[in-house]
Protein backbone atom coordinates (compact mmCIF):
# COMPACT_ATOMS: atom_id res chain seq x y z
CA UNK A 1 0.00 0.00 0.00
CA UNK A 2 2.84 2.70 0.74
CA UNK A 3 4.37 2.10 -2.63
CA UNK A 4 0.94 2.55 -4.44
CA UNK A 5 0.45 5.79 -2.49
CA UNK A 6 4.23 6.94 -2.53
CA UNK A 7 4.34 6.52 -6.68
CA UNK A 8 0.75 8.31 -6.48
CA UNK A 9 2.12 11.65 -5.01
CA UNK A 10 5.40 11.52 -6.89
CA UNK A 11 3.35 11.54 -9.93
CA UNK A 12 1.57 14.33 -8.24
CA UNK A 13 4.24 16.31 -7.31
CA UNK A 14 5.60 15.52 -10.69
CA UNK A 15 2.57 17.26 -12.61
CA UNK A 16 1.99 20.49 -9.80
CA UNK A 17 5.76 21.00 -8.39
CA UNK A 18 7.51 22.44 -11.11
CA UNK A 19 4.72 24.82 -12.92
CA UNK A 20 4.20 25.85 -9.16
CA UNK A 21 8.11 26.85 -9.01
CA UNK A 22 7.59 28.26 -12.34
CA UNK A 23 4.46 30.45 -11.84
CA UNK A 24 4.32 31.43 -8.22
CA UNK A 25 7.52 30.48 -6.36
CA UNK A 26 9.78 32.55 -8.40
CA UNK A 27 13.17 31.52 -7.46
CA UNK A 28 15.04 34.45 -8.99
CA UNK A 29 13.67 36.20 -6.10
CA UNK A 30 15.77 34.39 -3.81
CA UNK A 31 19.03 34.84 -5.67
CA UNK A 32 18.07 39.26 -5.27
CA UNK A 33 19.57 41.12 -8.25
CA UNK A 34 23.31 41.44 -8.60
CA UNK A 35 22.14 44.08 -11.39
CA UNK A 36 20.28 46.35 -9.20
CA UNK A 37 23.37 48.74 -8.50
CA UNK A 38 24.18 48.86 -11.97
CA UNK A 39 20.74 49.79 -12.66
CA UNK A 40 20.55 52.57 -10.69
CA UNK A 41 23.65 53.75 -11.58
CA UNK A 42 22.46 53.86 -15.08
CA UNK A 43 18.95 55.35 -13.95
CA UNK A 44 21.10 57.92 -11.54
CA UNK A 45 22.88 58.84 -15.35
CA UNK A 46 19.52 59.60 -16.94
CA UNK A 47 18.52 61.88 -14.29
CA UNK A 48 22.03 63.37 -14.54
CA UNK A 49 21.51 63.49 -18.43
CA UNK A 50 17.99 64.87 -18.39
CA UNK A 51 19.13 67.77 -16.28
CA UNK A 52 21.69 68.14 -18.34
CA UNK A 53 19.56 69.04 -21.38
CA UNK A 54 17.12 71.20 -19.22
CA UNK A 55 20.16 73.27 -18.09
CA UNK A 56 20.99 73.81 -21.78
CA UNK A 57 18.11 74.67 -22.91
CA UNK A 58 17.80 77.31 -20.20
CA UNK A 59 21.17 78.68 -20.60
CA UNK A 60 21.71 81.75 -21.73
CA UNK A 61 23.82 81.57 -25.77
CA UNK A 62 25.91 83.29 -27.97
CA UNK A 63 23.95 82.39 -30.99
CA UNK A 64 20.90 80.08 -32.03
CA UNK A 65 23.41 77.62 -33.92
CA UNK A 66 25.72 76.83 -30.69
CA UNK A 67 22.22 76.62 -28.65
CA UNK A 68 20.99 73.37 -30.80
CA UNK A 69 24.60 71.99 -31.16
CA UNK A 70 24.60 72.21 -27.44
CA UNK A 71 21.19 70.96 -27.15
CA UNK A 72 21.60 67.94 -29.39
CA UNK A 73 24.43 66.75 -28.01
CA UNK A 74 22.56 66.67 -24.32
CA UNK A 75 19.94 64.78 -26.01
CA UNK A 76 22.25 61.94 -27.29
CA UNK A 77 23.78 61.45 -23.88
CA UNK A 78 20.20 61.14 -22.59
CA UNK A 79 19.16 58.35 -25.70
CA UNK A 80 22.68 56.53 -24.76
CA UNK A 81 21.79 56.33 -20.77
CA UNK A 82 18.71 55.28 -21.73
CA UNK A 83 19.72 52.99 -23.99
CA UNK A 84 21.78 51.55 -21.38
CA UNK A 85 19.22 51.15 -18.82
CA UNK A 86 16.77 49.68 -21.34
CA UNK A 87 20.12 47.16 -22.25
CA UNK A 88 20.95 45.96 -18.25
CA UNK A 89 16.91 45.84 -17.60
CA UNK A 90 16.82 42.96 -20.42
CA UNK A 91 20.15 41.24 -19.41
CA UNK A 92 18.72 41.06 -15.85
CA UNK A 93 15.13 39.95 -16.68
CA UNK A 94 17.13 37.47 -18.83
CA UNK A 95 18.90 36.05 -15.87
CA UNK A 96 15.88 36.07 -13.94
CA UNK A 97 14.31 33.69 -16.98
CA UNK A 98 17.24 31.49 -17.08
CA UNK A 99 17.15 31.37 -12.91
CA UNK A 100 13.36 30.08 -13.06
CA UNK A 101 13.63 27.93 -16.34
CA UNK A 102 16.70 25.96 -14.50
CA UNK A 103 14.63 25.73 -11.48
CA UNK A 104 11.42 24.51 -13.29
CA UNK A 105 13.73 21.87 -15.47
CA UNK A 106 15.91 20.46 -12.45
CA UNK A 107 12.67 20.03 -10.36
CA UNK A 108 10.96 17.66 -13.08
CA UNK A 109 14.35 16.07 -13.74
CA UNK A 110 14.64 15.08 -10.06
CA UNK A 111 11.25 14.04 -9.68
CA UNK A 112 11.73 11.82 -12.41
CA UNK A 113 15.07 10.44 -11.56
CA UNK A 114 13.21 9.90 -8.32
CA UNK A 115 10.12 7.61 -9.50
CA UNK A 116 12.44 6.00 -12.03
CA UNK A 117 14.68 4.57 -9.44
CA UNK A 118 11.52 3.44 -7.37
CA UNK A 119 9.99 2.17 -10.28
CA UNK A 120 13.30 0.07 -11.31
CA UNK A 121 13.87 -1.12 -7.73
CA UNK A 122 10.80 -2.25 -7.02
CA UNK A 123 10.30 -3.82 -10.32
CA UNK A 124 9.44 -7.16 -9.46
CA UNK A 125 6.83 -6.04 -6.84
CA UNK A 126 3.33 -5.66 -7.80
CA UNK A 127 1.52 -2.18 -6.49
CA UNK A 128 -2.06 -3.86 -6.29
CA UNK A 129 -3.38 -7.52 -6.77
CA UNK A 130 -7.03 -7.31 -8.40
CA UNK A 131 -9.46 -9.85 -7.57
CA UNK A 132 -9.88 -12.58 -10.06
CA UNK A 133 -13.39 -11.73 -10.36
CA UNK A 134 -12.36 -8.81 -12.22
CA UNK A 135 -11.10 -9.15 -15.68
CA UNK A 136 -8.64 -7.25 -16.87
CA UNK A 137 -8.74 -9.61 -20.21
CA UNK A 138 -6.49 -7.44 -22.68
CA UNK A 139 -4.57 -6.06 -20.67
CA UNK A 140 -3.36 -8.64 -18.05
CA UNK A 141 0.23 -8.99 -19.34
CA UNK A 142 0.95 -5.32 -19.85
CA UNK A 143 -0.20 -4.11 -16.82
CA UNK A 144 1.33 -6.74 -14.78
CA UNK A 145 4.61 -6.83 -16.85
CA UNK A 146 7.83 -7.38 -15.07
CA UNK A 147 6.29 -9.24 -11.69
CA UNK A 148 5.05 -12.10 -13.25
CA UNK A 149 1.64 -11.94 -10.74
CA UNK A 150 -1.36 -12.55 -12.54
CA UNK A 151 -4.02 -9.68 -12.18
CA UNK A 152 -1.68 -7.52 -10.94
CA UNK A 153 -1.11 -4.24 -11.96
CA UNK A 154 2.91 -3.74 -12.11
CA UNK A 155 4.82 -0.50 -10.79
CA UNK A 156 5.66 0.83 -14.27
CA UNK A 157 1.87 0.54 -15.18
CA UNK A 158 0.84 2.71 -12.02
CA UNK A 159 3.12 4.93 -12.11
CA UNK A 160 2.66 6.04 -16.34
CA UNK A 161 -1.37 6.07 -15.10
CA UNK A 162 -0.85 8.21 -12.12
CA UNK A 163 1.15 10.55 -14.54
CA UNK A 164 -1.49 10.19 -17.20
CA UNK A 165 -4.23 10.73 -14.73
CA UNK A 166 -3.13 13.79 -13.07
CA UNK A 167 -1.65 15.43 -16.05
CA UNK A 168 -5.41 15.12 -17.82
CA UNK A 169 -7.17 16.68 -14.06
CA UNK A 170 -4.12 19.17 -13.92
CA UNK A 171 -4.65 20.54 -17.45
CA UNK A 172 -8.03 20.73 -17.35
CA UNK A 173 -8.03 22.61 -14.21
CA UNK A 174 -6.10 24.91 -16.25
CA UNK A 175 -7.93 25.20 -18.66
CA UNK A 176 -11.03 26.19 -16.95
CA UNK A 177 -9.22 29.00 -15.21
CA UNK A 178 -8.31 30.57 -18.19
Amino acid sequence: MTLFALIALLSLLNTILPDFIRNYLKVSRLWGSKNSKEIQRLQAEVTTAREEVEVVRNAEHSGEYARTIQIMRAERKVQEAEANLKSARGMENLLKMGIDTTAFYVSKVLLFIITFIVSVRNRGTPVMIIDEAISLAPFTGLLSFPTGVANAISVPAWAFSCNLTFRLIYGFIEKRKA
